[in-house]
């Protein structure tokens, strides 16, 4: 079975995105099919999703530390750039998460939102959140227990 990649850079359709597959290859694939022959094309995710204890390490962990990191340094507000245009929110945990995001998607070049990380891209999102905070805030983020299941 042939396979046709694509990536999903952000939340845009996905049949806005399809038109970046190669569609030669698609149809010199299907010219070898009888006529009359019925198929389909899957779309499927590439890599192993997030898992629940992952996203709860980051938002019953480092959200809640970076968020107090920012109010014991005084800030009131976050300010995130987007396209050259700066919003400044007030500070709250949604608005630091939003500004963590902002931030990694500075350094790596390409933001991309939780929702479109698989298991590998938000694992370097948090560690990536976790050497900043490190680094501007001298936060230190407690590591993940591996035996959490243990303990309750």
């Amino acid at each position: 079975m042939d396979r046709h990649a694509f990536i999903k850079t952000n939340r845009i359709s996905v049949i806005e995105q399809l038109g970046e597959i190669n569609w030669m290859a698609i149809g010199s694939t299907l010219s070898t099919w009888k006529p009359g022959t019925k198929g389909y094309i899957t779309l499927h995710k590439v890599g192993k999703p997030k898992s629940p204890e992952e996203l709860g390490y980051y938002y019953g962990v480092i959200l809640p530390e970076a968020f107090k990191a920012f109010k014991d340094n005084g800030e009131l507000d976050v300010t995130v750039t987007c396209r050259g245009v700066s919003v400044t929110m007030p500070l709250s945990d949604k608005t630091v998460d939003v500004f963590m995001k902002s931030r990694y998607g500075d350094w790596k070049g390409e933001y991309k939102d939780k929702g479109d990380m698989n298991m590998a891209e938000c694992a370097l999102f948090m560690d990536w959140c976790i050497l900043w905070l490190g680094t501007h805030f001298n936060c230190q983020i407690p590591p993940a227990d591996p035996n959490w299941r243990q303990a309750t």
